[in-house]
């Protein structure tokens, strides 16, 4: 799961490199040119990045503990299975799990064929030199699960992991841990407070890309005021937040 980490990083980076370049330009310009808007786009993409991580992370941790890679999460109270034991895949794909496991005489056949060549299929072979081969074949296919890769990412697609009860959500898919309770040990802060942080960010992100950023209560066009100081704290809470999750992972 560290290519999601890695990736947050190269996406918050871009938000920096954004937020740079309204202090240098600021720096070089009069108070007519109005650069705020550099402010809220990269408040925009690190939001954005805080997402993006989480739909990455909870995909590619339902793919490590399908393969028996990462322990299934123990179900939460009042539940008899797991998050993602209750995770729903469509038919169609199972019903291919199941035809190729109906069909697994002219599959490993077929198989054998495309890896050894026809004359290997058609050599004598002992049972010792055959396991290591059939083993092989087997072990692939189990691992060949862009399928469910598939089917995670457009479940997925349809949800926003901005909110902190989004995130604890789709975080049960792949931890029984209390995310919030653990980020609270580790930052020193409770997790009401935590919430609270995030969902102010998250908020204004909201009125930025949803509303222009309008505040209706002043003249037509006036919009709610921005500094840099409040996106980079911001950035870092968002930054501090990820580290911190993924560390609990």
């Amino acid at each position: 799961m560290q290519s999601a980490l890695d990736q947050f990083k190269i996406s918050i980076g871009r938000v920096r490199d954004l937020i740079a370049l309204y202090n240098s330009l600021q720096a070089q310009s009069t108070q007519i040119l109005d650069l705020s808007d550099l402010l809220r786009a990269s408040l925009v993409l690190a939001v954005s990045a805080l997402d993006y991580y989480i739909h990455e992370v909870v995909t590619l941790g339902m793919l490590e503990i399908y393969r028996g890679q990462r322990p299934e999460p123990n179900p939460s109270r009042n539940q008899s299975q797991s998050s993602f034991s209750r995770f729903k895949v469509s038919l169609g794909n199972a019903r291919q799990e199941r035809s190729m496991a109906l069909g697994i005489t002219s599959w490993l056949e077929d198989q054998i064929r495309q890896n050894y060549g026809d004359t290997f299929l058609q050599s004598s072979h002992n049972i010792s030199s055959l396991i290591p081969v059939l083993s092989t074949l087997i072990n692939n296919k189990l691992n060949d699960i862009s399928w469910l890769e598939d089917e995670i990412r457009v479940y997925l697609g349809y949800k926003s992991f901005q909110h902190p009860d989004k995130i604890s959500e789709a975080i049960r898919l792949i931890s029984g841990k209390e995310l919030w309770n653990e980020i609270s040990q580790r930052v020193a802060r409770s997790p009401r407070d935590i919430k609270q942080n995030l969902a102010s960010i998250v908020d204004r992100r909201n009125k930025i890309a949803h509303e222009a950023d309008i505040d209706p209560t002043y003249n037509i066009g006036d919009r709610w005021p921005i500094n840099p100081n409040s996106v980079i704290s911001s950035v870092d809470f968002i930054e501090n937040i990820v580290e911190n999750i993924h560390v609990i992972l």
